[in-house]
């Protein structure tokens, strides 16, 4: 009732009532601060996310800003066909020695020591695929392949990583007046196959191959050299070729000529980085293999090899 004095007995429910609601208070001043702490990580979580997603978006603008122009070597930027730069690439990829001054020069034609012979091949996977990797096991030979993104050929990337060669990449899309209108045009595509090889065969590919090669003159140099700046970034090591097999071309070229065209340079290099292609049309490039390791087999100081971080890197082009 009101105005009676409170029992003992009320007293102490009361007191421990107190006592609860301090206990309560407590623990919520003692775990404030750690979910205080949880809800700030989220948030610098979420919006490292987003900022990620905003970079790629706007990666993505730049590049369909600029869809419908092409820069190459000079001040004006023209529009290019696919085939028009194609017949640039091919021009530049049958060009059976390179002559200008790339990186280790003096390494790359001295006539000391052991001669290190790296055949490679571009483009593929291929039908053709198989048949090249049969005759480097029938040899026991490693070679290095540049290869594009196709989801039909995903066992075929899987045995050349399974047999011991070195997975590179060369483009995912190989669509030159796409990937060559931009620095961020060859990031996005490079990115691409970079995360599709890495799906598909685990390999985490440091090594690229630009299509045409670094010299090529659908490329504006500036833009060349962002991109070279970009994949030294990334840890990234680009390599050229200094000898050319010359089976780029559209039209017929015979397995005796293709190995020809090989063995009649591959001896002026120490370090010989031979250009071939794995592709459906390229079937006297696999006539060729055979002529052209048996003849450097046959030196006995030649090695075959595959590139690896110690390769010494031919580039046509060098990052100022």
């Amino acid at each position: 009732m009101n105005g009676e004095k409170m029992t003992d007995e009320e007293k102490q429910k009361r007191s421990e009532r107190m006592k609860n609601y301090a206990v309560i208070l407590l623990v919520f001043l003692v775990i404030l601060p750690s979910c205080v702490s949880i809800l700030l990580m989220l948030l610098v979580i979420g919006l490292r996310s987003d900022v990620k997603a905003l970079q790629k978006e706007v990666l993505i603008w730049k590049e369909q800003s600029i869809q419908n122009e092409i820069p190459v070597l000079g001040d004006e930027s023209v529009e290019l066909s696919e085939d028009e730069a194609t017949e640039n690439i091919v021009a530049i990829e049958n060009k059976l020695v390179w002559e200008g001054i790339g990186q280790n020069t003096q390494e790359v034609n001295s006539d000391k020591g052991i001669r290190k012979v790296y055949l490679t091949f571009d483009d593929g996977p291929s039908s053709n695929t198989n048949a090249i990797l049969d005759i480097l096991d029938e040899y026991g030979v490693k070679a290095t392949f540049f290869v594009c993104g196709d989801e039909r050929y995903t066992e075929e990337y899987q045995r050349i990583v399974k047999e011991g060669h070195t997975l590179g990449m060369h483009s995912y899309s190989h669509k030159f007046r796409e990937i060559y209108q931009s620095p961020e045009a060859f990031m996005l595509d490079m990115d691409r196959l970079h995360d599709y090889l890495y799906e598909v065969t685990g390999i985490d590919s440091k090594f690229v191959r630009f299509p045409g090669g670094s010299s090529n003159t659908i490329c504006d140099k500036e833009v060349m050299q962002e991109i070279i700046d970009y994949l030294e970034q990334e840890d990234i090591t680009y390599y050229d070729w200094n000898v050319s097999s010359g089976d780029a071309a559209s039209h017929y070229i015979s397995p005796e000529q293709i190995a020809e065209n090989v063995l009649s340079h591959v001896w002026d290099c120490n370090t010989a980085i031979v250009l071939m292609h794995d592709a459906s049309g390229k079937g006297t490039t696999v006539e060729a293999l055979p002529m052209i390791i048996e003849e450097l087999l046959k030196s006995e100081n030649t090695v075959l090899l595959p590139i690896t971080e110690d390769t010494t890197s031919i580039q046509h082009v060098q990052a100022y």
